[in-house]
C-alpha cells in the first residue's frame, strides 16, 4: 500500500486519448471510499472555482466534452485541498514548487474551459449546436494533462519523508542562545518599557498577586522581541523575579518537548539535557517543569508563538501561587495573543518620524547624536520617513547605507525612489517577513497578494477590495450575503495576522467605511511572490519582462494606454483575467483596447474618463466586475453581460447640471439576474413592464434618486440590504414634498443600511422641512446604519431616530439637523456604536441621563466650529474606545483634554482622542495608557496620503 494520501493505481503504459480518459475514470475509482476528505475544508484556489462554476452553470450549457469528464477533473483537484491544508505555513522550496505546478496546470485547464464556455456562447447565439471537433479535442487534452499532473504530484507527496526530530545537540545549542541574550540600546520604546515594568511589578487591574499573562502582538519586524528582551534583561526586573526563562517558538512545526527542555535548562542550570530520556512523554516533562516553578516568583518569556495549541499545552506547566509571577507572550497573530493574554494584548506601534531617524542614524553612524554629517540629514530623514516606522525596514536600509557612498548626491537618490532595488537584495528582511505570508491559508494568500496591485502610499476602501475578491473568484459560498460576509472575515484575518494595515478603524462585520493598504515592506514581499507565481504584473513602463502568462494587469499610469507598444504588449497576453487602472485619475480619454481580452473577469477603470460608452465591453461576457467613469446613458446591450455581479458607473465633473442629464437605465437591466451591486450615478431603475421582472441577488443600490424608490420597483428587489438615495430640489420645486420616497421603504424587509442626501439649492434661504411638518420619516426598524445629509431637521425630531431598536451607526452630515440645541434622553440610542457629526451648526449638546449612548465606541466630530463641549457622560461607558475631533473649536478640544486627564474611570482602559487641524497641518493624539499615566504624540497630518482615485472624500 502506498503512503500517499489515497491509494494509487499500478503503473500503466501511455495509451491514446480516449483510453486515457477511461483510465483516469478508473484511477478515480482507486480512491479509498472511506477517506473522509480534509478535516477542515478550505476554499480551493481561484482556477478550481472557475471549473466548478462552469460545471454548475445554468446560464450556458457546458460544451463537449461531457460534464462528467470535467467533474472528474474537478473532483481530482478538490482532493488537493488536503495537501494545501497540511502544508500551510511551510516555506519549504519543494512545497512552493508543487504549489506553482498545481496552479500552472489548473490555470491551463481554466483557460481552455473558459474558452470553450465563451465559444459555446457565441455558437448558441448563432444557432450552432456544438463546438468543432478540434476544439473539443483540445479540451480533452488539457483535462488529461491536468489530471496526470495531479496524479504525479500525489505520488511525489506520498513518497516524501517527514522531517526528522531535533537531536539533543540541536536542542542544547538552542538553549545556549537564551543564556547568551545581550542587552542592546533600544530606540523608540521608552514608553513601552515603562509600561511593561509597571505591569510586571504592580499590575493595575484587580488581584495583582495572581499569575498574569501579558501578550504583545504586532507586525513582523516591529520590535516585539527587542522590547521583551529589553524588559527581560532590565536590572530591576532581574532582581524582582527569583527565576527567569526566555524561549522562542517560531513558525515551523513546534515540538513541545524542545520548548519544555529549553525552559527547564534556564530555570535549573544543573539540569542535564541528556536526562530527558528519564521522562516518558511530554506530560511528565511538563509536570517536572511545574514542580521546578512551584512556590517561586518567575518570569517566563514565550516569544514568537504562532498558534493557540502550543500555548494551551504550555500554560499547564505554569503554577499560580499568587506570588506575582508573570508570563510574557509575543506573537504576530492577534488571535493568538488575545487567546493567551489575561487582559487585552498590547499592540506594538510604529516608530514616529523622529524615532525612525534616530534608529537609522544609530545603525549607520553609531550612537553619537552629531555623528551624521549635516549635509546628509535631510535626505536621511526622508529615507527614514519612507520606512513607515518599521524598524526592520529601517535597519535593512541602514545596512545598505552604511556600506554605500556617504554623499549627499547618493542619499538624495535613495530618498527619491521606493527602495525596491535595495530591499530586493536584502534576503534577511524577507526571511523575517516571509513566515507571515507562508503561514496564511491558500485562499488568504491570494487575498493578500491582490492588495499588492495598489500603488505604494495609496489606500483602497475595504468595501471595494471585498467586491474585487468576490469577483476574482478567490472565495466561494452559497449566497451573495454569505460570500461578502466571508470576504469580510478574510480581511479580519489578514488584519489579525498583521500583514494588512487598516488606515481607518473598524468594529464589526458590516463595518464603517474604512481603507486598507500594505506596509511598504510587505508590498515588496507581495511584489516578489506575485512575480514568481505570475499572480499579477504592475505595468508602469513599456518593458516586456515577465509579461508572459500573466493573469492580471495593474496599470499605475493610465497615460501608458496612449503608447502603441504598451497596447500591443498587453494584447499579446489574451488570457488576462483582470485589468485594473490603479493610477491617478487621467483627465483625458485614452485608448483602451478591450476586444483582445475575451476572458476578462474584472475591469476597473474608474480612473479613466470615457466620453463614449466602451461598446467593446458588452462582448466581454465573462465580466463579473465592471467599473468606469462616464457621463452618458447606458445602452441596452449592457444586458449581454449575464455574469456581471458588480456594475459601477461614476461621473466626472461637468459644467452642466447633472440633474438635466438624469436617465433611466435600459429596461433590459431587469434581465441581469446575477447583479449584486448596482451603482450608476445619474440613472434610475425603470418601472418593470413584465410581471416576472426581478433582481433577486441585488443587495446594494446606490446613486439612485427618489424616482427609483416606488413600491413597484422596490418590490422587485426583495433582498436589497443597502440603499443610497440622492434627492435634488430644483429652485421651482418649493411645493414638492421631498420625503415621499421614504413611504415605500417598508417593501424592503432586508434593508439594513440607508444613505440619503438632499441637495437643496435654497439652503439658508428656505428650510426643506418646515416647523409644521409632521416629523422625521419613519425608518424601517431593521436599519443598522443610517446616513443623512442636507435635510435641516429640527433637533427635537431626533427622537424618531434615537428610538430605532437596531441602529448601530449614525452619520449626520451637512446640516442633516439644524439648530443650536440638542438634548438626549434616557432610553435613546441603546445600541449605537458609532456617531459622526459633520458640518453641523450645533452649539449646545446636553444629556438628561447619566447612561447616554451606553454602547458608544467611536465619536467623530468634524467641522463643527460652534460646538463647545460634549455631554460629560458621553464616552464614559466601558466600551468607548476613540474620539476624533477635526477642525473643531479650541474650547471643545480643551474641554475634551480636561475630561480624559481628570476622570478616574478612564484609567483602567485604553481610550484614544485624536485632534486634527487643517490650520496648522498637524494632529495630536491623547491617550490614557494603563497605569495612571498619559502620553501625547504629535505627528504631521497629511490628507494627500489617501490616493484620490481609490477612496472618496468624506467617507469615514
Amino acid at each position: 500500500m502506498s503512503t500517499a494520501l489515497f491509494p494509487l493505481p499500478p503503473q500503466l503504459p501511455r495509451p491514446d486519448l480516449d483510453d486515457r480518459v477511461t483510465m483516469l475514470e478508473e484511477w478515480m475509482g482507486w480512491m479509498d471510499p472511506t477517506w473522509p476528505g480534509p478535516p477542515m475544508p478550505q476554499p480551493p484556489v481561484e482556477p478550481l472555482l472557475t471549473i466548478h462554476r462552469l460545471i454548475e452553470s445554468s446560464q450556458i450549457p457546458i460544451p463537449p466534452p461531457s460534464p462528467q469528464i470535467i467533474q472528474l477533473a474537478y473532483d481530482n483537484v478538490k482532493s488537493l485541498q488536503q495537501v494545501f491544508t497540511l502544508e500551510d505555513g511551510s516555506n519549504n522550496e519543494r512545497v512552493k514548487a508543487v504549489e506553482r505546478e498545481i496552479r500552472e496546470a489548473a490555470c491551463r485547464l481554466e483557460d481552455v474551459l473558459e474558452q470553450a464556455h465563451l465559444s459555446n456562447h457565441h455558437f448558441l447565439s448563432q444557432s450552432h449546436e456544438t463546438l468543432d471537433g478540434d476544439f473539443s479535442m483540445q479540451v480533452k487534452e488539457e483535462i488529461i494533462f491536468f489530471t496526470e499532473t495531479v496524479k504525479k504530484i500525489m505520488e511525489q507527496l506520498g513518497n516524501a519523508s517527514l522531517p526528522e526530530e531535533e537531536d539533543d545537540g540541536v536542542v542544547s545549542s538552542r538553549i545556549d542562545q537564551y543564556f547568551g541574550l545581550k542587552k542592546q540600546r533600544i530606540i523608540g520604546l521608552a514608553r513601552e518599557l515603562v509600561w511593561f515594568k509597571y505591569y510586571l511589578t504592580d499590575y493595575p487591574y484587580q488581584d495583582p498577586e495572581r499569575l498574569v499573562v501579558i501578550a504583545v502582538e504586532g507586525m513582523a519586524g516591529i520590535g516585539k522581541t527587542t522590547l521583551v528582551s529589553g524588559v527581560y534583561l532590565d536590572p530591576f526586573v532581574v532582581s524582582h523575579f527569583k527565576c527567569r526563562a526566555f524561549v522562542s517558538i517560531g513558525s515551523t512545526k513546534y515540538q513541545l518537548r524542545r520548548i519544555l527542555l529549553c525552559i527547564i535548562a534556564q530555570i535549573n542550570p544543573r539540569f542535564d539535557i541528556s536526562r530527558d530520556v528519564e521522562f516518558s512523554d511530554d506530560e511528565e516533562l511538563s509536570r517536572y517543569l511545574y514542580s521546578c516553578l512551584k512556590n517561586r516568583r518567575y518570569l517566563i518569556v514565550v516569544d514568537d508563538v504562532w498558534n493557540t495549541r502550543v500555548w494551551d499545552k504550555l500554560k499547564r506547566s505554569f503554577p499560580d501561587d499568587r506570588n506575582k509571577s508573570r508570563v510574557i507572550v509575543t506573537s504576530r497573530l492577534y488571535n493568538v495573543a488575545n487567546h493567551a493574554s489575561t487582559t487585552y494584548p498590547h499592540t506594538m506601534q510604529f516608530l514616529d518620524e523622529e524615532e525612525s531617524w534616530h534608529l537609522l542614524r544609530e545603525k549607520v553612524f553609531g550612537g553619537e547624536e552629531n555623528s551624521c554629517p549635516p549635509q546628509l540629514e535631510k535626505a536621511g530623514r526622508e529615507i527614514a520617513q519612507k520606512c513607515q516606522g518599521l524598524p526592520l525596514m529601517i535597519i535593512a536600509l541602514a545596512k545598505h547605507l552604511s556600506q554605500a557612498k556617504k554623499t549627499a548626491e547618493y542619499w538624495e537618490k535613495v530618498a527619491e525612489k521606493e527602495h525596491w532595488d535595495i530591499l530586493a537584495a536584502d534576503e534577511e528582511m524577507f526571511e523575517v517577513l516571509a513566515p507571515s505570508y507562508h503561514h496564511l491559508p491558500q485562499h488568504l494568500k491570494a487575498c493578500f497578494l491582490y492588495i499588492g496591485i495598489i500603488p505604494q502610499d495609496y489606500d483602497i476602501p475595504a468595501s471595494k477590495l471585498i467586491k474585487l475578491w468576490c469577483a476574482e473568484g478567490f472565495l466561494e459560498s452559497n449566497t451573495t450575503q454569505e460570500l461578502e460576509h466571508f470576504a469580510t472575515e478574510c480581511l479580519d484575518r489578514l488584519e489579525d495576522a498583521n500583514v494588512v494595515m487598516l488606515c481607518d478603524f473598524r468594529f464589526s462585520s458590516f463595518a464603517l467605511t474604512k481603507t486598507c493598504k500594505l506596509h511598504s515592506a510587505f508590498l515588496h514581499l507581495c511584489m516578489r511572490e506575485a512575480g514568481q507565481d505570475k499572480f499579477f504584473l504592475v505595468i508602469n513602463s513599456s518593458g516586456k519582462q515577465g509579461i508572459e502568462s500573466q493573469r492580471r494587469f495593474s496599470i499605475h499610469n493610465n497615460a501608458l494606454f496612449g503608447i502603441k507598444d504598451v497596447r500591443e504588449l498587453m494584447a499579446s497576453v489574451p488570457n488576462v483575467r483582470s485589468l485594473l487602472c490603479t493610477g491617478p485619475h487621467h483627465p483625458y480619454p485614452v485608448p483602451i483596447c478591450l476586444g483582445c481580452f475575451s476572458l476578462l473577469r474584472v475591469l476597473d477603470a474608474l480612473t479613466v474618463r470615457f466620453y463614449g460608452f466602451p461598446i467593446e465591453a458588452v462582448e466581454l461576457v465573462q465580466l463579473r466586475y465592471l467599473a468606469f467613469t462616464y457621463n452618458g446613458k447606458l445602452p441596452a446591450s449592457v444586458s449581454k453581460l449575464q455574469n456581471l455581479h458588480y456594475l459601477i458607473v461614476r461621473q466626472y465633473l461637468s459644467i452642466l447640471s447633472s440633474e438635466s442629464h438624469r436617465w433611466y437605465l435600459p429596461m433590459k437591466i431587469w434581465n441581469m439576474q446575477e447583479l449584486r451591486h448596482l451603482e450608476v450615478i445619474g440613472s434610475d431603475l425603470p418601472d418593470p413592464t413584465s410581471d416576472t421582472a426581478c433582481l433577486p441577488n441585488l443587495s446594494t443600490l446606490l446613486g439612485t434618486s427618489a424616482r427609483s424608490c416606488t413600491k413597484e420597483i422596490l418590490a422587485r428587489i426583495p433582498n436589497l440590504k443597502k440603499l443610497g438615495i440622492q434627492i435634488r430640489l430644483a429652485v421651482d420645486d418649493a411645493d414638492v414634498e421631498p420625503l415621499s420616497c421614504f413611504d415605500c421603504l417598508d417593501e424592503l424587509d432586508q434593508l439594513t443600511s440607508l444613505k440619503c442626501c438632499l441637495v437643496n439649492p435654497n439652503r439658508g434661504v428656505q428650510a426643506v422641512v418646515s416647523t409644521t411638518a409632521p416629523c422625521v420619516p419613519i425608518f424601517p426598524s431593521n436599519i443598522i446604519k443610517l446616513t443623512l445629509s442636507g435635510f435641516e431637521f429640527p433637533w427635537e425630531y431626533m427622537s424618531a431616530i434615537a428610538k430605532l431598536p437596531n441602529l448601530v451607526v449614525l452619520k449626520l452630515r451637512c446640516y442633516a439637523f439644524q439648530g443650536q440645541d440638542w438634548t438626549t434622553y434616557e432610553g435613546e440610542f441603546l445600541k449605537l456604536t458609532f456617531l459622526l457629526l459633520e458640518d453641523i451648526d450645533l452649539r449646545y449638546w446636553t444629556a438628561h441621563h447619566s447612561e447616554c449612548f451606553p454602547n458608544l465606541q467611536f465619536l467623530f466630530i468634524r467641522h463643527c466650529y460652534k460646538l463647545r463641549r460634549i455631554p460629560p457622560r458621553v464616552g464614559h461607558n466601558s466600551s468607548f474606545l476613540r474620539m476624533k475631533l477635526v477642525d473643531c473649536s479650541p474650547c471643545l478640544v480643551a474641554f475634551t483634554k480636561e475630561e480624559i486627564m481628570q476622570k478616574e474611570e478612564h484609567v483602567s482602559r485604553h481610550i484614544e482622542i485624536i485632534v486634527e487641524s487643517s490650520a496648522n497641518d498637524g494632529s495630536q493624539t491623547m491617550t490614557n495608557a494603563p497605569g495612571k499615566f498619559f502620553y501625547f504624540q504629535f505627528s504631521v497630518y497629511q490628507e494627500n496620503l489617501v490616493g484620490p482615485n481609490l477612496v472618496e472624500p468624506n467617507q469615514s
